[in-house]
């Protein structure tokens, strides 16, 4: 019997959590053959992946499709993740798991991103299509990942910035980050502060509301002092029911492909 378990990071901020767990709610009715699905954390909230797993198993499930919802593949879904299903195949031999990918670089996702930008104040384009550069608004966009040790999860918002900035009537996209690399929030900003437009957007690419909402909101007050520029801060990415389509993708893949571990 199939299962979907679907992985969240976790948070200490409970509505954090809360939108996960509403998010997968929309997700579980596009998978109405599949009873079995169950959520879980990789930290800072309960149940566990090991747990989840259990949960699955205990209701029959003999095939466990476990699905990062994570925004790039970063530590948590090339190291967390699998060293918790290896555990599991040893506590559940009989048992096949199959692992799905995170949402990655995705065009679907740059329209989410686009729309969060408009809800901010950008005007809204006729078309949908690729930007002129006579369309150009004279708006600069900081587009803030969580930042990693991993190469490839830093260089893939580096190609969502690119796409945002070909779709978008925009003049800049620059990326910064949170933590574990640079350029940091403040670097990015003194790179757009000196650009010659008239509003800077800081863009959170974030899945959840937290901590990190309030911090970039203190930075943008501070920084705000400094300039005759308008800063403002746009709502983070959010579980989008847009998103729900791509990880309806995964799925798929991990269930009715190839794809394993």
């Amino acid at each position: 019997m199939e299962a979907i378990l679907y992985v969240g990071h976790g948070s200490r901020v409970q509505e954090g959590n809360e939108q996960l767990r509403n998010f997968v709610t929309h997700c579980k009715k596009r998978f109405p053959n599949i009873p079995i699905q169950h959520t879980c954390f990789i930290e800072l909230e309960q149940p566990s992946i090991l747990e989840g797993i259990k949960n699955c198993v205990d209701q029959g499930a003999t095939v466990i499709a476990v699905m990062p919802i994570l925004l790039l593949t970063a530590g948590h879904a090339k190291e967390d993740i699998p060293k918790e299903i290896s555990k599991a195949r040893e506590l559940y031999p009989s048992i096949k798991f199959k692992y799905g990918r995170p949402f990655g670089v995705e065009k679907l996702i740059v329209d989410v991103l686009k729309q969060r930008l408009i809800a901010t104040g950008l005007k809204e384009e006729a078309t949908d299509g690729k930007s002129s550069e006579n369309e150009r608004q004279s708006v600069a966009v900081l587009l803030i990942g969580r930042g990693s040790s991993d190469p490839d999860a830093n260089s893939d918002l580096f190609k969502i910035a690119r796409l945002l900035w070909e779709y978008t009537p925009i003049q800049h996209v620059e990326c910064a980050y949170l933590a574990a690399t640079t350029p940091t929030v403040d670097q990015g900003l003194e790179r757009l502060l000196k650009e010659p437009v008239d509003q800077v957007i800081l863009l959170p690419y974030l899945l959840f509301t937290g901590i990190l909402m309030k911090s970039l909101e203190q930075i943008r007050k501070e920084k705000q002092m400094l300039t005759s520029k308008e800063l403002l801060l746009s709502k983070y990415l959010g579980f989008d029911d847009q998103l729900i389509e791509i990880l309806k993708e995964r799925v798929e893949e991990v269930l009715y492909g190839e794809r394993d571990e």
